[in-house]
């Protein structure tokens, strides 16, 4: 089974894409049979469940699946310092990266990120996709996936 790490917004917010829709992009992953080795983004009390950690342990547990995953997909609506840094990490640790986002905010995603597709100082598979529905968001993961293992 296809190991996932999934990255997106916590901290700084969802003022473009809720945790419920950000759920359900989760869901999808599961749904097409492989592994999420993250989740906890969309609990409603992550902030409660970490506050309790340092932040070295949050960022050695995160660090700790990103190694586990196979690939990464991040959803990057939701502007985040903390999925920059993720989706770097994974580009070093030379893992496959996807980075969805909502059509209706593509004006809005970052310059930088979106340029890491095809860029030669990018090494290995970086790809940026945008969708409009969870059933489009589906099938874009779908074939992200499978064209890292076919």
């Amino acid at each position: 089974m296809t190991k996932v790490f999934f990255g997106c917004s916590m901290m700084g917010g969802f003022p473009n894409v809720n945790q419920n829709s950000l759920r359900k992009v989760m869901d999808s992953v599961e749904e097409l049979g492989y592994s999420l080795v993250s989740r906890h983004q969309t609990n409603p009390f992550f902030q409660k469940d970490e506050v309790g950690m340092t932040f070295q342990q949050i960022h050695d547990r995160d660090y700790e699946w990103l190694l586990e995953g196979e690939i990464c997909i991040f959803e990057i609506s939701n502007p985040s310092l903390g999925v920059g840094a993720e989706l770097s990490t994974a580009i070093s640790l030379g893992k496959p990266v996807l980075c969805l986002f909502q059509r209706q905010v593509s004006t809005s995603v970052s310059a930088f990120i979106l340029g890491k597709e095809g860029s030669k100082y990018v090494p290995g598979i970086f790809q940026c996709k945008t969708y409009a529905s969870i059933e489009e968001a589906k099938e874009i993961i779908k074939n992200f996936v499978e064209s890292q293992f076919s």
